[in-house]
């Protein structure tokens, strides 16, 4: 057991090293959206990530918005579709949508083209004074694009109020991108088994994957 506690931090470091999360909220992107909406597609001002958007398959297409709780919203609806590009390099590993305001009534699923999502988070903020949804995606890729749910899913009117047929909406005040760098020189992953690189994050928290086990970042087994 301490063998496999040893590799799990072992890998854990690596992980945390070789990896950069970076987060936007869309309030503090656009600092004079009052003035002036945005374009809904654009690159991120450190120039490490492209948006692309589009209607595709939907009735309305993606936009920005003013929102009374949220600030700014990056507002996606049914059958849009988002691509996400990493212009540096550097993989993409976990991307977490944070839904805010009017996000939360008619929140639907995701789909993307590589990866998993994850089980969402359907709660509040960090202050328990709105609801404030997450989406979370897992995967290894430079290239991603995601597709919105033709019919709410999560979202109140769905899910709380049992409307049918209520068109999906994604409506997101951040996102938070993980993305991997190259490991740096002074970690030795020549000792880590194959098996071992089963990244899950849930409801924001990172765990390893080992032999069909599950461990948190302390390498404590939790499952």
């Amino acid at each position: 057991m301490k063998q496999i506690t040893s590799t799990i931090l072992s890998l854990l470091v690596a992980v945390q090293l070789s990896a950069a999360e970076h987060s936007y909220v869309w309030s503090d992107v656009f600092p004079n959206y009052k003035s002036q909406i945005p374009s809904s597609d654009f690159t991120t001002p450190d120039g490490l990530f492209r948006f692309t958007s589009d209607k595709a398959d939907g009735v309305t297409g993606p936009t920005f918005g003013e929102d009374s709780k949220a600030g700014l919203l990056y507002r996606l609806y049914a059958d849009n579709t988002l691509r996400i590009e990493s212009l540096k390099g550097g993989k993409i590993s976990a991307i977490t949508f944070v839904i805010g305001g009017n996000g939360h009534y008619k929140l639907a699923q995701l789909t993307p083209s590589s990866g998993a999502m994850g089980t969402p988070y359907l709660g509040k903020d960090p202050t328990d004074s709105f609801r404030e949804y997450k989406l979370f995606w897992i995967g290894n890729t430079e290239d991603i694009t995601f597709i919105v749910g033709h019919e709410c899913e999560y979202g109140i009117d769905c899910a709380e109020q049992g409307k049918e047929g209520e068109p999906g909406t994604c409506m997101t005040k951040q996102i938070i991108i993980t993305s991997e760098n190259d490991t740096p020189a002074n970690i030795d992953q020549t000792n880590l088994p194959s098996a071992i690189h089963h990244k899950l994050i849930k409801d924001g928290v990172l765990f390893i994957e080992h032999n069909g086990h599950l461990f948190n970042a302390q390498g404590a087994r939790v499952k």
